[in-house]
């Protein structure tokens, strides 16, 4: 019930299209059942008897104030005409109100689910990286796509063919016990009988529809990631490979659907089975309270065994509703997972207001864990204001984990780190990331146009001159303006028009543009080629000007002149200084630069190599 309460509370801003819908299918209801009740006079008038029955019925004086003075015993003709003229009238003001009320209903669905699906991806944007990290992006994608439209099934069973349902059920129920209230509590005995008989049914389905969330967010994942890694399932002719692991994930989601799909059918013809009984015990007392006791009509007792086929089908559909809303209440519950999971918002405990960078940033004894190890340890390191600070080292050293806790992607597990004296923890997170621009190796663009790419998240803040001067000094703006559109060129799905080298200048473009005190460069300048990293090297040198910069870098070449040069492995500090006093101790710096420019390796490391 947890997931109906919260899904209601979506509903909150449209309730008056709830009151809309759940009114008008309650008007719809009683015109129906009020047709229905208009068979009675109807069979008795072809049949020749009174129209109105003498049983003194509720049903009978009901009838006698509502169409009364349009029957005259004398006219079984005229009686007739009448009546047939009321059902007409009454079953088409019926058929209106059931169409407004879809319509009130089909809108207040679709709205409910379109603010869960906004609502579940701005939450999901505010999440710390450290929950991508646990969860696949086609898990995600399916959550905020597929799942939240899976919960339209609950809003239309519940707000519009439940209400309906509900109302029409209430109304005949009403009418029957207005004919015969003793055939009447003969014929609900079904209702408790059916409850009880489903809830095992029901508690299966649950489970078997949250399954298969599961199992379509994984076949979703291998999908995304066999679409954004189509290169390398071609250049490694993993077709046969890749076509396992979808086939095995949509074989697991079909077979999970056909279990489903079993115990979901089960629900009808156990419902069909138990309402004919009744039906046959109903028809057989009812005749005989007309042909043996005599205290109903021939037309009473058919307008009730009529009212009680009528009724099978709107009680059908409410005793089929807890299973039909199973697999959208599993979905809901997949949504509200990440609506519960707190934001790096509330996470926050800064209170600190800063406007930019006065001294410097400083680890002091940092370390960091993801929970399995740790993968930094006592990090020590001062980057004065203006300083460039270089980070090499094997992959996995952790160097992007170092600069990952600048702009607080993580935080760290022990020590602390300052600016300007003051512990990162105690500055607010969107004051922090105002100061921290990031070029890296990978770079992010989006199917958008250029100057949207370089003026990204800020539309309209940049003019098109301040834009446009930020590309040249990335040494952008000469490939930018051979682009069919310019600067108005839309780039494609991850900027699949341009080369590495363009994305990686246009991402300086964007670095430039913000103008941040503090800034990353992860591998900025890897896997381009010669001339490509000549110009992006050139756009790099007039970025790093008056900044404080953490630069990792694979290629030693564009980190000769930091100020400082940090040596990591597994995790810790081994070596620091500047580029000819790391060269002078020949170790393991030493070492890494005459691997690269295919030098001999440095005696004291030879003979380190040797003592180890």
């Amino acid at each position: 019930m947890n997931a109906w309460r919260r899904l209601f509370q979506f509903t909150r801003p449209h309730l008056w299209r709830m009151g809309a819908t759940v009114g008008l299918s309650v008007l719809a209801a009683i015109f129906d059942a009020f047709a229905f009740s208009l068979l009675i006079p109807f069979l008795n008038a072809l049949f020749g008897l009174p129209p109105i029955p003498v049983s003194g019925s509720l049903a009978s004086r009901m009838l006698e104030r509502s169409i009364g003075m349009f029957l005259d015993p004398a006219d079984k003709m005229g009686s007739l005409q009448h009546v047939i003229w009321i059902i007409l009238v009454v079953i088409v003001l019926k058929n209106v109100l059931q169409w407004l009320a879809g319509q009130f209903g089909a809108q207040l669905q679709e709205y409910v689910v379109r603010d869960l699906r906004d609502a579940v991806y701005k939450h999901l944007q505010r999440l710390p990286l450290a929950y991508y990290a646990r969860n696949k992006a086609g898990q995600l994608i399916a959550k905020v796509l597929t799942d939240t439209d899976q919960t339209k099934s609950l809003a239309t069973e519940l707000i519009t063919r439940g209400i309906q349902a509900s109302a029409t059920v209430v109304s005949y129920i009403a009418l029957m016990f207005a004919i015969s209230w003793q055939l009447s509590l003969m014929a609900l005995v079904v209702v408790p009988v059916l409850t009880l008989a489903l809830q095992p049914l029901l508690r299966r389905l649950r489970k078997g529809h949250k399954r298969l969330r599961n199992d379509y967010g994984e076949m979703m994942s291998v999908l995304q990631e066999v679409i954004g890694g189509v290169r390398l399932v071609k250049s490694f002719r993993a077709e046969p490979y890749e076509d396992r692991r979808f086939t095995s994930a949509s074989h697991t989601y079909s077979s999970g659907m056909v279990k489903v799909s079993r115990a979901a059918l089960a629900s009808q013809p156990l419902s069909e089975v138990l309402g004919t009984i009744i039906t046959v015990a109903v028809l057989w007392f009812g005749a005989r309270q007309v042909l043996v006791d005599g205290v109903m009509q021939g037309g009473e007792l058919i307008g009730f065994i009529a009212v009680v086929l009528r009724l099978m089908q709107p009680l059908k559909a409410l005793t089929q509703l807890p299973a039909v809303a199973q697999g959208a209440l599993a979905a809901s519950e997949r949504v509200f997972e990440v609506l519960d999971h707190p934001t790096e918002e509330a996470l926050d405990r800064g209170t600190r207001e800063v406007s930019g960078v006065s001294a410097g940033v400083a680890f002091e004894r940092v370390g960091f864990s993801y929970g399995d190890g740790p993968v930094l340890e006592d990090i020590t390191l001062t980057a004065a204001k203006g300083e460039v600070v270089a980070l090499v080292g094997a992959s996995g050293a952790g160097k992007s984990t170092l600069v990952d806790l600048i702009p607080r992607f993580n935080a760290p597990t022990s020590g602390r780190i300052t600016l300007d004296g003051v512990d990162l923890a105690d500055i607010k997170l969107p004051s922090l990331r105002a100061l921290v621009g990031i070029v890296s190796q990978d770079t992010v663009l989006f199917n958008d146009t250029v100057t949207a790419n370089i003026a990204y998240g800020v539309p309209g803040k940049y003019t098109r001159e301040q834009v446009e001067h930020a590309a040249k000094m990335a040494n952008a703006h000469a490939f930018i303006m051979q682009l069919p559109q310019g600067y108005d060129t839309v780039l494609g799905d991850r900027g699949m028009r341009l080369s590495g080298g363009q994305k990686q200048r246009l991402a300086i473009a964007r670095a430039l543009l913000i103008d941040p005190p503090i800034l990353i460069l992860d591998e900025a300048t890897s896997a381009l080629d010669t001339e490509s990293e000549r110009l992006v090297q050139e756009a790099i040198d007039r970025l790093l000007t008056g900044r404080t910069v953490f630069v990792i870098a694979h290629r030693l070449s564009t980190i000769q002149h930091a100020a400082q040069i940090l040596v990591m492995e597994r995790g810790r500090i081994v070596e620091r200084g500047t580029h000819d006093e790391l060269l002078a101790r020949r170790g393991a710096y030493a070492r890494l630069h005459a691997l690269q420019f295919g030098m001999a390796p440095p005696v004291a490391v030879e003979e380190a190599a040797a003592g180890a």
